[in-house]
């Protein structure tokens, strides 16, 4: 792997920036206030195929690679990580569709997802699950051609946004494996009573998911008849790819805390000079600096093993777990060097102290990450 980025790719990471800084930047306040995702932020992402960047151009994809996909999510992440997430999770659900669907449910459904036409959405969790797909209670029963679906899903990515859901089932005619069904949100008997009220990433809309006989065509099986059962796998590989997204969101929010806390040293005075003449504040910079170019440097890799097809199910839980927390002690350390100030909202290291805990716990808690990656060895 070649580690400098070519033109192309320096051309992406300057429009996402750009973007992120002109676009998404004003609307923050009103994200953070009203805890939407704003239809005509969704309009201008699509304009810039930022959800089609890692798929095929035979289903209105780019066709670039997810180094390029990461490199985007950093610098969106880097001004507003609820943005970063709204993305990701629309690639869990494309990505679902892309990697296990049939060919006429690609063509169906693909571009829709990867132009913004169609948000996605991707429901595992549900009250009793945690990381435990035998706790599934969600239930699709065959009637003739169609699924019956009854069951609740929890704290659900851009569920009460229109689009597409990727569902995990109990498949009560197989004895209740587990099966993925692409269910349209606009579906009879779908409900999402009420935003989850969260203590950050208020720009990504979460809510909790009802399901009261939703009836959809059997043919949604995610992968066909050959899908049924195999919903263990499709989880597996996807929150693979869920958690490379994640990382490189814990990039961009360490990359931006990184950057505030050297501006904020270099104007704030104390006996007489900026405090970034301290030691003790050029020890924090110095080590916020290496965690987030190792950070960095993990993601890419991992996307780069994931460009080549390979399986990264290791690599993403390593991964995750360091960003997480490479995140978060860069921005701890951006809250010690703004002192009080940090934690009021007139500095953006209150608003990211608050987005980066979530990377430490959803897709799987880090302690799970820590599991996986030690499997690899112990089989």
């Amino acid at each position: 792997m070649d580690f400098k980025l070519t033109d192309e790719q320096v051309m992406l990471k300057e429009t996402a920036r750009k973007f992120a800084e002109t676009e998404i930047k004003p609307l923050i306040p009103a994200m953070e206030e009203k805890k939407r995702t704003p239809k005509e932020l969704i309009r201008k992402m699509k304009e810039l195929c930022f959800y089609a960047i890692q798929y095929p151009e035979q289903y209105q994809g780019v066709g670039s690679t997810y180094l390029e996909y990461v490199i985007m999510m950093e610098e969106v992440s880097r001004v507003y990580c609820s943005i970063g997430g709204h993305i990701s999770v629309n690639n869990l659900c494309a990505g679902t569709i892309n990697d296990f669907g049939t060919d006429e449910q690609k063509k169906k459904h693909l571009p829709d997802l990867i132009m913004g036409d169609a948000i996605g959405s991707f429901a595992f969790t549900e009250p009793s699950t945690g990381s435990d797909p035998g706790a599934i209670r969600t239930t699709a029963v065959r009637q003739g051609d169609y699924w019956v679906i009854n069951g609740e899903k929890i704290f659900i990515t851009n569920s009460t946004i229109p689009g597409y859901i990727v569902l995990f089932c109990k498949d009560v005619e197989i004895g209740g494996k587990i099966t993925n069904i692409i269910v349209p949100k606009n579906s009879t008997g779908y409900s999402t009573p009420k935003l989850v009220e969260k203590m950050g990433m208020n720009g990504m809309e979460v809510a909790d998911v009802v399901l009261e006989d939703v009836k959809v065509p059997f043919e949604n099986t995610t992968g066909g008849e050959k899908g049924r059962g195999r919903g263990y796998e499709i989880l597996t590989t996807e929150i693979s790819v869920g958690k490379l997204g994640i990382s490189a969101q814990c990039v961009g929010m360490a990359q931006a805390a990184l950057e505030e806390s050297i501006k904020y040293a270099k104007e704030r005075v104390q006996r007489g000079k900026p405090i970034n003449s301290f030691q003790t504040i050029q020890w924090h910079l110095g080590e916020m600096s290496a965690d987030v170019q190792a950070a960095r440097l993990m993601v890419y890799w991992t996307a780069f093993n994931r460009s080549q097809k390979k399986n990264i199910l290791f690599d993403s839980a390593r991964t995750r777990l360091f960003a997480s927390q490479a995140c978060h002690r860069t921005v701890s350390s951006a809250m010690q060097i703004h002192g009080a100030f940090g934690y009021t909202k007139e500095f953006i290291v209150e608003r990211i102290f608050r987005d980066m805990k979530l990377a430490e716990i959803y897709e799987g808690v880090n302690e799970i990450q820590r599991v996986i990656a030690a499997s690899e060895f112990l089989r």
